[in-house]
């Protein structure tokens, strides 16, 4: 081989050398010099140029891209901790959050998609994804995009087959039905009924269920489910979201089928419609069962909080849970105990599964001969439906049941029980049955504590065990007291880490929904949970067992007493609580940065899962962005809250009521402390045709002081010196259509339930029709920069700036926040 050759191919090492480039030097050789002689020819040595920049980046990429991949490379190690995650089943819960997106993306869309088009694209993703996995390629972009599809057509499937009618407006009718729940209350009796016929409402027209409360002796005689009756009531549309961004009734009844809510006139009439459906008549001995056993333990307890907890904890129903109780238990971080969840289901069927076990264990025969621990979980997986079914079925009792019946299918198949894959099995079943439940509280923290809680203690236990192989020897053997001290001390520490664990994988999804915290949650735990561990549920498992014999007297003092002293510690910790927990309503944004600081903190391979500090400092930055809005209108158009000139909310209302608690609470005000936020007379005057109300402002001139000629408020606009602090903005309640032409005029925001007239001069008109179509509203004003802006308060109604931008497109400034339940579009509105 020439040298020529040689300087262009390889190197005496045998390794290639890439050709020189364009500019750089030209070198015959280490030994060459100026002047040397070489093939007759003096070498000559030419004037050494940098390389290009356009050379020298490819050059980097090369390099870049050939330790990516190399054995001890990024990518490599990339790959392995893939592999690692797949191998532990992470795998199917990544599959099942790409399918939770998919659900949630259809609540986000501007319209309703067409359920063809969308089954269409999902068949389309996955035949491209198996036909990636034939060739041998991964696909995984094709099977992301075809998990997430398949979320939004189970989400479009889903409205399409519960779509049913809603009542356009309210309406005094005679309606005939049969009767599906019947819950008793404090004020009487709250009846779910499937409509048979309503009149005047044409068959298209009518709902498929209405719920109805009935007012009166709740102790009267009680309607039992699968009865027909006829009643004359009241009926409105299922009310929406009383913030933006709050809990929406008309979502969740929309999902359940009913159509209409109101009350009745009087007592309702039974009347003979024929057979009640079959599913109606299952439900109603399953009814007729909680009932009864609702009915025994208040023979047992009498009527007292115990009771009413104990009747929670075995059937389900709260409704006679007072409220005090019921606060006292949120504030301490206790309520988790009233939904019936993985506890109360492990504790249930568990005691079901080794009771059967040790009778089975009895016979040497069949110790020896036959799987008992099969048999057993086939008895206790029979006891967790029969949990399931006279405990109500909520979403936390369902993720409960699914988790129970895949631990004991691993018993059964000898697989390892609590791992993330059978979490993720039971979202996707859940989700693909009912996708609206991805929206519900219950279900978000529900399984966000699992989550956490399996993610941690698999990471506990891997570490324990890379220690114990690392340790010399076993330890000597420890005496009886010494192994109890220890085990007492490890259940010990056990419980406050899954308190600390399920707190936080919970905390910032409760104060989202219901803009409260339990700061001191953990002590409520580390003292209650052990009573409702080892006294109260194995207590109400034994009176359940004993109730056919009529011998559940006993175990039913045992859990009666453990649950006043739970209560009593709920009670003592939530006094010690500041401002009962409540902290006001926080960001979403910032919100959905925690839960994916979450979710990469427990799905992400090892090694990559400090990268979750991201998303946490970026929710620390959202949350301090967060801004609470400076005005809020009800969606019935008859209350608001303003912000006065100390920037405090108050509301037009009285405190007490249910709209302004949720909105005073979202504010960040305990109930202590309501009475003190209503509008003061100082900041609103009102007539029998409108009121008038001073928003923000500096103190002084009050509008209404001086009566108009027409006896009315004057509502004409007062000069505002500049610098003085937020603008004053006139806001008028409009009770009578009498009162447009004037305030039209002369106020910024009019905000009434009737319908405006089109002409009216209003910066801003929230009549009847806008706030039918919208739902509540929340307003956020903007000082403006220029000093002469605040002449007049016309000239100084701020640009209304939204928490989110509607859904449905119709933003700009300025723009109002309609964020009904997550900014979800609204396909129960009736049209």
């Amino acid at each position: 081989m020439s040298r020529a050759d040689k300087d262009e191919g390889e190197n005496d090492d045998g390794r290639r050398l890439p050709a020189a480039l364009p500019g750089q030097l030209a070198d015959d050789g280490p030994s060459a010099a100026p002047g040397r002689a070489g093939g007759g020819k003096a070498g000559r040595r030419w004037l050494a140029l940098a390389p290009l920049p356009l050379a020298d980046l490819l050059a980097r990429r090369r390099r870049a891209r050939t330790r990516w991949h190399e054995s001890e490379g990024p990518g490599a190690r990339f790959a392995a901790a893939i592999a690692e995650s797949l191998a532990q089943g992470r795998g199917l819960a990544w599959a099942a959050l790409a399918f939770t997106l998919g659900i949630a993306a259809y609540f986000r869309l501007p319209s309703e998609p067409l359920v063809p088009v969308v089954a269409l694209a999902a068949a389309l993703a996955w035949a491209g994804w198996f036909a990636s996995a034939r060739r041998g390629t991964h696909g995984l972009v094709l099977l992301g995009l075809a998990l997430v599809l398949s979320g939004l057509f189970a989400g479009a499937l889903r409205t399409a087959l519960v779509s049913a009618p809603v009542i356009d407006r309210a309406r005094s009718v005679t309606l005939t039905g049969f009767v599906e729940e019947a819950e008793r209350t404090d004020r009487g009796t709250r009846l779910l009924l499937r409509v048979a016929g309503i009149e005047r409402l044409a068959p298209e027209k009518t709902p498929y269920r209405v719920r109805v409360s009935l007012r009166g002796d709740p102790e009267g005689e009680r309607i039992a489910v699968g009865e027909a009756l006829r009643l004359r009531a009241r009926l409105m549309p299922p009310s929406a979201a009383v913030m933006p961004g709050g809990y929406d009734f008309a979502f969740r009844a929309f999902f359940d089928g009913i159509g209409a809510t109101g009350f009745a006139f009087g007592a309702p009439n039974r009347i003979d419609l024929g057979p009640a459906p079959v599913p109606l008549r299952l439900k109603a001995g399953i009814a007729s069962l909680r009932q009864a056993i609702a009915a025994r333990i208040i023979a047992a307890l009498g009527e007292t909080p115990a009771a009413a907890l104990a009747i929670a904890l075995i059937t389900g129903d709260r409704s006679l849970i007072p409220e005090p109780v019921t606060e006292a238990l949120r504030t301490a971080g206790l309520a988790h105990i009233l939904a019936i969840s993985g506890l109360h289901m492990a504790l249930f069927a568990g005691s079901v599964f080794f009771v059967v076990r040790a009778l089975l264990a009895l016979s040497p025969h069949l110790v020896h001969e036959r799987r008992i621990d099969a048999w057993a979980a086939v008895a206790a997986m029979s006891a967790a439906v029969f949990y399931l079914g006279i405990s109500g079925g909520s979403i936390a009792t369902q993720r409960a049941f699914l988790m129970i019946v895949l631990v004991f299918c691993g018993r059964i198949f000898a697989r390892r029980a609590l791992t993330l894959r059978n979490v993720a099995i039971a979202v996707l079943l859940i989700l693909a049955v009912l996708p609206e439940a991805l929206l519900d509280p219950g279900f978000q923290m529900s399984f966000a504590a699992v989550i956490a809680l399996i993610a941690a203690y698999e990471e506990i236990t891997r570490r324990r065990a890379a220690r114990e192989r690392k340790a010399p020897m076993a330890p000597p053997g420890r005496g009886l007291l010494q192994a109890a001290t220890s085990g007492a001390a490890g259940w010990f520490w056990g419980l406050l880490l899954t308190s600390l664990i399920a707190g936080l994988a919970t905390g910032a999804i409760g104060a989202y929904h219901f803009h409260r915290i339990s700061p001191l949650g953990t002590l409520g735990n580390l003292l209650a949970m052990p009573v409702v561990t080892l006294v109260v549920m194995p207590f109400a498992v034994l009176a359940l067992a004993l109730l056919p014999f009529g011998l559940e007297a006993l175990p039913l003092a045992a859990m009666g007493a453990g649950i006043d002293l739970v209560v009593a510690m709920a009670t003592w910790v939530s006094s010690l609580t500041p401002e009962d927990g409540v902290i006001g309503a926080p960001s979403l944004a910032g919100t959905l940065a925690v839960v994916a600081a979450g979710l990469i903190a427990c799905l992400a391979p090892r090694g990559y899962r400090p990268a979750a500090v991201l998303p946490l400092a970026a929710s620390v930055l959202l949350y301090a962005q967060h801004r609470q809005p400076d005005m809020l209108i009800s969606a019935t158009g008859t209350t608001i809250a303003v912000r006065d000139a100390a920037g405090d909310m108050r509301v037009s209302a009285r405190p007490s009521g249910f709209l302004p608690e949720v909105w005073l609470r979202a504010e960040g005000i305990s109930v202590q402390h309501h009475r003190d936020r209503r509008i003061g007379a100082g900041d609103m005057r009102c007539d029998k045709l409108a009121c008038v109300v001073r928003a923000h402002g500096p103190p002084g001139s009050v509008p209404g002081d001086t009566p108009a000629a027409n006896g009315r408020p004057d509502t004409t606009p007062r000069p505002v010196a500049a610098g003085q602090g937020p603008p004053v903005l006139l806001v008028s309640l409009v009770r009578d259509s009498a009162a447009f032409e004037e305030d039209c005029r002369k106020v910024d925001i009019i905000v009434s339930a009737l319908i405006a007239p089109p002409g009216c001069q209003a910066s801003q008109v929230f009549d009847g029709a806008r706030l039918a179509r919208d739902g509540a509203v929340a307003l956020y004003f903007s000082v403006p920069s220029a000093p002469g802006a605040l002449a007049a308060s016309r000239s100084t109604t701020a640009h209304a700036q939204a928490v989110a931008p509607s859904s449905s497109g119709r933003g700009g400034a300025p723009a109002v926040a309609v964020n009904p339940s997550y900014g979800v579009r609204r396909p129960w509105t009736p049209r």
